[in-house]
C-alpha cells in the first residue's frame, strides 16, 4: 500500500490541536461494517473478486439459495443488523474507542466465528462421522441421503471478513481532512 504523507505549510499552536481520535475511529469501524455487508451482498469478497459459488449440495441442503450469495442466504454470516453494530448477527462493533482507549474492533457473531474463519481462510478436505446416531442423513442435490461417513472436498476460500483497500482508503481520506480541520482551527 502506498504511503500518504501530510504536508502542514502553517505555524500552529500544538496544544490547540486534539489528539484524541475516538470519534474518527468509531467511525472507521462502522465503515468497516458497511464495505464488508456491501461487498458480500453484490457477491464479492474483501478483495472485490467474485466469492467462490455454493456447491450444488450445498444449494439443495440450503433449500435453493442464491449461489452467487455464498454468504448471506440465511443472514447469519452478514446479518441484517450488523452496520447499526447490533451483536449476535454478522460483522459488528464489538469494541468502541474511548477518550482514554483509543481502539475499535469489528467482530463477527460468537456464533458465527468459526464459520467465518473456515470461509475466509477455506479448509482442507475432511471427513464427517456422525456423533450422536449411527448415520449421517442429509440432503444432496439428488435428494436425501444417508451414509456412515462423508469424505467432504473442504471449503473454498472465500475472504469475506478484513478491511479492504477502499475502506482503507475512504478511512485514510476521512482522518486527514479531520487532521487538516484541526490544524486549520489551532
Amino acid at each position: 500500500m502506498a504511503e500518504r504523507a501530510i504536508t502542514i505549510t502553517k505555524n500552529f499552536d500544538l496544544n490547540k490541536i486534539s489528539l484524541d481520535f475516538t470519534k474518527e475511529l468509531n467511525l472507521s469501524g462502522g465503515m468497516v461494517i458497511k464495505d464488508i455487508v456491501k461487498k458480500n451482498r453484490g457477491g464479492l469478497d474483501i478483495n472485490g473478486d467474485t466469492i467462490k459459488p455454493l456447491r450444488p449440495n450445498t444449494i439443495a441442503a440450503k433449500d435453493g439459495s442464491d449461489p452467487s450469495r455464498a454468504l448471506y442466504d440465511t443472514g447469519r454470516m452478514i446479518g441484517r443488523g450488523s452496520v447499526k453494530g447490533v451483536g449476535g448477527r454478522g460483522p459488528y462493533l464489538s469494541k468502541k474507542a474511548k477518550k482514554t482507549d483509543q481502539e475499535t474492533i469489528v467482530s463477527v457473531a460468537k456464533d458465527r466465528e468459526s464459520i467465518g474463519v473456515y470461509h475466509n481462510e477455506g479448509t482442507k478436505p475432511y471427513t464427517i462421522t456422525p456423533k450422536r446416531a449411527k448415520k449421517l442423513s442429509f440432503i444432496t442435490k439428488d435428494g436425501w441421503v444417508s451414509a456412515s461417513s462423508v469424505d467432504h472436498p473442504g471449503l473454498p476460500k472465500r475472504e469475506w471478513f478484513g478491511i479492504s483497500k477502499d475502506a482503507i482508503r475512504d478511512i485514510m481520506r476521512m482522518v486527514e481532512l479531520r487532521i487538516e480541520d484541526r490544524i486549520k482551527r489551532a
